[in-house]
């Protein structure tokens, strides 16, 4: 049998995955729930008998779940004759069935009854409680069952968000797939003129509609999401005037990671940071100083804070020039159109706001993006601003900013860019005459 099903490019890891957990999430018109209700019907057909739970966490009739969506692409594909639809649910060739939940209303007991499913797809999964993916998540125990979650980032604590995106799952775990309207081949002109109706209006709600970000979080966002979407979207150029700096954030916790994070003037993108895991600080020491060879770096600046002043030991040991940043020192430098800053961590991620809006070039990875976007900030008594500490992001339930950190870094101070000065020194050389001195 041919089928007349078209995948877009963007979605052809979700064909491909193997892992135990495959979300799909972004903005509005990008056609996350069509092609996982392809792909499943699809699956049904390729494989009879498939038992699939469509699941979410309220549904109150079945018009709240993926019913009719389902059912149109059974018409879509021209595949009618292989299944029966009814009211609650739809049955395929050689007894698959689709079966349709909300889990707050459904007794633990029932949900457990699932366990011989093969597929749950949670759409709407922004609105899912730790509560019910706890219970769903041990449920599922078939030899190559899969969870598919599709959902519209919402919070950076939302349960799904925490699960899939920032608990540094591994690749065998989880496969990530981001998609926005510009993905979708078959993205239409009606919903092309609401999106640039949008377009002209809040920029923050724009992105969190159509591009995948997450909700501005009012005024206290330092970094918003609209900011760091402009500086991706930039072409990195740099110039041999331009500083090579090397930002060095060593992990403090067990979820923690480590990142050396080089840039070249407005260029953070052409450079890649790195990121360890569990790695000692001798070690992470010898990969500091492979970074700097290889990059030639201007200057070094470590988080001195917790075990980072065992990496600036033993650079300093082997004659590496680096400069320790104590996140929670005094601020000493002021940043023009801004009020004080009450520590040097404040300062530095002001810095790297700052930048932004003047040419930074970054990396359109979406992990980057969280990180930026994370940290909030007040104001003390002393009307200083002040960044929110990693301790009081991960209360609310947001994953540490590592990478953030790292490259905030190399804003601690101004540097001069050695092959400028390598260059003048040439020069006053070759200038120079026995003679006339």
């Amino acid at each position: 049998m041919k089928l007349a099903a078209k995948v877009p490019q963007v979605f052809e890891p979700l064909w491909r995955s193997k892992s135990r957990y495959i979300g799909i999430y972004g903005g509005r018109g990008s056609g996350k729930s069509w092609a996982v209700a392809q792909f499943l019907i699809v699956q049904m057909i390729t494989r009879p008998g498939l038992r699939i739970a469509c699941v979410r966490e309220t549904q109150n009739s079945i018009k709240d779940s993926v019913h009719q969506l389902l059912s149109d692409t059974i018409v879509r594909l021209e595949v009618s004759d292989l299944f029966t639809i009814l009211e609650t649910e739809i049955r395929g060739p050689s007894g698959g069935t689709i079966v349709f939940k909300g889990l707050r209303d459904t007794s633990t007991e029932a949900v457990k009854s699932m366990e011989g499913f093969d597929y749950f797809w949670w759409e709407e999964a922004q609105g899912a409680s730790q509560r019910s993916i706890d219970v769903l998540r041990p449920t599922l125990r078939k030899s190559g069952s899969q969870l598919l979650w599709t959902w519209n980032p919402r919070k950076r604590s939302d349960a799904v968000d925490l699960l899939l995106r920032q608990s540094g799952l591994s690749s065998d775990m989880v496969t990530l797939v981001k998609a926005n309207w510009s993905d979708n081949p078959y993205f239409g002109p009606e919903l092309d003129q609401e999106r640039r109706a949008d377009l002209l209006g809040d920029q923050g709600r724009y992105a969190h509609i159509w591009e995948g970000a997450f909700e501005a979080e009012a005024d206290t966002q330092l970094i918003p999401s609209s900011l760091v979407q402009q500086a991706m979207a930039r072409h990195a150029v740099s110039h041999i005037h331009d500083p090579m700096i090397l930002g060095v954030d060593v992990a403090r916790f067990g979820d923690d990671k480590s990142i050396i994070y080089p840039r070249r003037g407005f260029d953070a993108v052409t450079m890649p940071y790195e990121t360890y895991e569990k790695m000692d600080t001798m070690q992470l020491a010898s990969r500091v100083i492979e970074a700097s060879n290889r990059y030639k770096a201007d200057a070094i600046f470590v988080d001195e804070g917790g075990i980072g002043g065992g990496v600036i030991d033993r650079l300093r040991q082997l004659n590496v020039d680096c400069i320790g940043i104590n996140f929670g020192g005094t601020a000493d430098r002021y940043i023009q159109g801004h009020p004080n800053c009450s520590n040097k961590r404040s300062e530095i991620w002001l810095s790297m706001r700052e930048a932004m809006k003047d040419g930074l070039c970054l990396p359109n990875i979406d992990t980057l993006d969280t990180d930026l976007t994370g940290p909030l900030y007040s104001y003390d008594a002393q009307n200083r601003i002040v960044l929110e500490r990693k301790a009081d992001m991960k209360k609310r339930g947001v994953k540490s900013p590592d990478i953030g950190d790292a490259l905030a870094l190399t804003w601690a101070y101004p540097v001069e860019a050695k092959a400028l000065i390598r260059a003048e020194e040439q020069r006053k050389d070759a200038d120079y005459d026995p003679i006339w001195r």
